[in-house]
């Protein structure tokens, strides 16, 4: 009986050490086990160019990518997410990718440069302010440098009609702009030639209300 007993204590403890010390340690046991909630997450290797390329996950910044050329983001949900590549100068890329429970996954962004053009604009009269995309730009005449694609061009000088277009650059070339400015347009002044000026024609009629009044006090 002693023996029986015994062998009963030993496989309740070796129980107890196995569900809770051994199985916790091991990552085995089910959360109801291990106690608190488990959330499973993983580990995802970003392979990028350019060094120092930003990488957003889900919309938040989650690191640069340094100069080994890998950035590795730890503790992340299981699922889709995605991931986007930033740098100056360079094309946004954006890219999902699916997360697995405890492996690492691994995925390379290459952002591409952004494709430049110019545009070579002058004005009649000089020296007038530009704008494109409703940015300042500087005095013409001048050569500003912008992405290729479509953009709005505005030229403004005081005391003169705005004058804009929109136009087409592409990737390394130039295009050439030039836009007249019409002077605002005034109020046309009657000039000392063209008749009595209004001042002085009612002067003219005071003083001839005046006389008359005076004519009718002497009867």
């Amino acid at each position: 009986m002693r023996s029986i007993h015994f062998l009963v204590m030993t496989e309740v403890f070796s129980c107890f050490l196995l569900f809770h010390l051994i199985l916790p340690v091991a990552g085995i046991a089910s959360p109801e086990l291990t106690g608190g909630d488990y959330q499973a997450t993983g580990t995802l290797h970003v392979d990028g160019s350019p060094v120092g390329m930003e990488i957003a996950l889900d919309g938040r910044v989650a690191g640069q990518v340094p100069e080994s050329g890998v950035l590795i983001i730890d503790n992340i949900t299981v699922g889709e997410h995605a991931v986007t590549g930033s740098f100056p100068g360079y094309a946004s890329q954006e890219m999902w990718v699916n997360v697995p429970d405890g492996l690492p996954v691994e995925i390379r962004i290459d952002l591409s440069r952004k494709l430049m053009g110019s545009l070579d604009i002058s004005s009649s009269p000089p020296n007038v302010q530009i704008y494109v995309d409703d940015l300042y730009k500087g005095i013409t005449p001048a050569v500003v440098e912008v992405e290729a694609g479509s953009h709005v061009v505005l030229l403004r000088l005081s005391g003169f009609q705005d004058w804009s277009t929109q136009t087409d650059v592409a990737g390394g070339e130039t295009t050439v702009l030039s836009g007249t400015l019409v002077p605002v347009s005034k109020t046309p002044v009657s000039s000392a030639s063209g008749g009595p000026s209004v001042l002085v024609t009612m002067l003219l009629i005071v003083a001839g209300v005046m006389v008359a009044y005076g004519q009718i006090r002497r009867r």
